[in-house]
């Protein structure tokens, strides 16, 4: 996207409202996902109270969004269908999910960019995993994009009934040390998407610690 997008978190009551708009405008009038933009409300919106809400604007006009939601005694909204004591063992996780842009945006690098936002987002808060429930790919596997950047899955293909249709989906998670382990080696367009989303995780994992003199692990005190 160019200069004139910005990105900050969802605070005010102005701010929420333009996430549901978003959702209506994608997960209803676009794609129909949803009956009603509220359908979430018993499911994923469960875990608000943990989350962030990351809004995208053009030229100060909502296009798009990012939710990151963090661990806590509620556990993840992946853990309603995937078993993460394993991935989670030693480790901060946050989720991301409700990554949506307005059709009129799309093709701009906008999902992209809000997907960064959303790691770096977890990164403050001391995150060094990241989970996401996504909908596989015409084959029944995790999308190539997800791959390339090293996301493994952590469940196999399920339908997901909040979704009209039941659409397959599958829990992945990614490392984010690992990601970052992967830049020196890589080439070409996988180097370029490697850097721009993990070359500076080193540095910015270690203003972390810095800051809060210690590694974060998983625990329910956020």
């Amino acid at each position: 996207m160019t200069d004139r997008t910005s990105y900050a978190l969802a605070t005010s009551a102005a701010d929420k409202e333009a996430v549901m708009r978003l959702r209506d405008q994608v997960y209803v009038q676009d794609q129909g996902r949803l009956d009603d933009a509220g359908d979430m409300a018993g499911t994923f919106d469960r875990f608000d109270a943990f989350a962030d809400y990351i809004l995208a604007r053009l030229e100060g006009e909502p296009v798009g969004c990012i939710k990151v939601v963090r661990d806590s005694e509620l556990g993840l909204p992946c853990e309603d269908v995937a078993d993460l004591t394993e991935f989670k063992d030693g480790h901060r996780v946050v989720e991301l999910g409700h990554l949506m842009t307005r059709p009129d945006v799309r093709h701009q690098m906008l999902g992209m960019a809000l997907m960064r936002e959303g790691l770096l987002h977890g990164i403050r808060w001391g995150a060094t995993r990241l989970v996401g429930d996504f909908f596989v790919d015409d084959t029944g596997e995790l999308r190539g994009f997800y791959r390339s950047l090293g996301f493994v899955a952590l469940c196999k293909p399920y339908p997901d009934e909040r979704f009209a249709g039941a659409p397959l989906s599958l829990v992945a998670g990614l490392d984010f040390a690992g990601a970052a382990e992967r830049v020196p080696g890589s080439h070409g367009k996988e180097r370029q998407l490697l850097e721009y989303f993990f070359g500076d995780y080193a540095e910015r994992r270690r203003t972390y610690l810095q800051q809060t003199d210690g590694p974060a692990l998983a625990s329910g005190s956020h």
